[in-house]
C-alpha cells in the first residue's frame, strides 16, 4: 500500500487517496473541527466534483461542526423531508434503524430529483455503526454514460424524462400516515411531477451524466409505455454495474459527502435488527445544473 505522502494529489492542503479508478476518494490531513479557509474549500469542492463522492475517517465532530463544514459545499437548508430531525440542529435529519424501526434506503436513487432543482449534494455522519453490515454504496452515473456507445449516447440526449415521488413508497406513507388522503392531495398539489434531460452536463467538471433513477422516474416522455419501460431498465441496470461503484464500510466518526448531481447510492440493509444512525445534511443550491 503507497504510504500517504506518496499519494497523486494536485491538491496543496491535504492529500486524496483514490477509492477506487472509477469514483471515490479518502480525503486525509484535514480536522473538520476546524474553520476551513477558502483555499481549501476551493479544493474539496474540486475533489467532490472531480471524485464524486469523499470519505473522511475519524472525525469526531459536533452538530455545529457538521452543519459549518457542509456549508464548505453549499447552502444548507432547514429539513423539510419526511425524517425526524435534530431538535437543537434543524438542518440535520436523523437516518436510523433499531429493532423496533427498521429502515434502509436499499435502494438505487439519487436524493429528491423529483424537484425542480434536486439537491446538489449530501453530508452524512455515522453515529452509531452495526458490528457487521450497513454499508453504503456508490454509483458514478458519469462512468455510466461513458460506457456507452456513441450513437446510442446521442440518442438518449434528445430525451426527457419525468420524476415523481409517488412512484417511491412515499404515497403509502402518506397513507398510513392520514387515511383520510388529505395529507397525501397536499403534497401531490405542493410537489407535482418534474420533467429533466435523461442526459446532463456537469456544471463543474463538463462531464455528461445518466439522469435517470429507478426510484424517482416514472417514464420517458413521448415514448410508448412498453419503449418507455424497456428503455429505462437498460439505463436502471448500470448503476449496478461494480466497476462503476465505490462501497463503504462505516465507522464510528465517518464522513461521507457526496455529489448527487452525478451519483445514485443505495444503503444495504443487511443488519437488523442492529442499531444504525447516522446524521445528514442535504446540500442544496439555487441552480442545480
Amino acid at each position: 500500500m503507497s504510504q500517504l505522502n506518496d499519494l497523486p494529489s494536485h491538491y496543496t492542503h491535504f492529500k486524496v487517496e483514490p477509492f477506487t479508478p472509477n469514483i471515490g476518494a479518502v480525503v486525509h490531513g484535514l480536522d473538520l473541527r476546524q474553520p476551513l479557509d477558502d483555499g481549501t474549500q476551493a479544493e474539496l469542492r474540486d475533489a467532490l466534483a472531480r471524485h464524486e463522492v469523499i470519505f473522511f475517517r475519524d472525525q469526531q465532530l459536533t452538530p455545529d461542526q457538521q452543519v459549518r463544514f457542509t456549508r464548505t459545499f453549499g447552502n444548507v437548508a432547514e429539513v423539510k423531508a419526511f425524517f425526524p430531525r435534530l431538535e437543537s440542529h434543524p438542518e440535520i435529519e436523523i437516518v436510523e434503524s433499531t429493532a423496533e424501526r427498521r429502515y434502509a434506503a436499499n435502494n438505487w436513487h439519487a436524493d429528491i430529483t423529483w424537484r425542480e432543482q434536486p439537491p446538489l449534494g449530501t453530508s452524512l455522519y455515522a453515529q452509531v455503526i452495526p458490528v457487521t453490515g450497513g454499508d453504503t454504496i456508490w454509483s458514478s452515473l458519469t462512468k455510466a454514460y461513458e460506457s456507452l456507445e456513441p450513437a446510442f449516447q446521442g440518442y438518449l440526449e434528445t430525451l426527457t424524462a419525468v420524476h415523481t415521488w409517488e412512484i417511491s413508497g412515499w404515497t403509502e406513507y402518506l397513507l398510513r400516515k392520514d387515511a383520510s388522503g388529505e395529507e397525501l392531495k397536499t403534497a401531490r398539489v405542493k410537489y407535482p411531477p418534474v420533467e429533466h434531460p435523461v442526459v446532463r452536463v456537469h456544471p463543474v467538471t463538463g462531464k455528461k451524466i445518466l439522469y435517470v433513477n429507478s426510484t424517482f422516474t416514472s417514464h420517458i416522455k413521448g415514448l410508448k409505455r412498453s419503449q418507455s419501460d424497456a428503455l429505462l431498465t437498460q439505463l436502471f441496470e448500470l448503476a449496478r454495474v461494480p466497476e462503476f461503484q465505490a462501497r463503504l464500510k462505516w465507522q464510528e466518526g465517518t464522513l461521507a459527502v457526496w455529489d448527487n448531481r452525478s451519483t445514485q447510492h443505495y444503503a444495504v440493509g443487511d443488519y437488523f435488527p442492529q442499531h444504525r444512525k447516522l446524521h445528514r445534511i442535504t446540500i442544496t443550491t439555487d441552480k442545480t445544473f
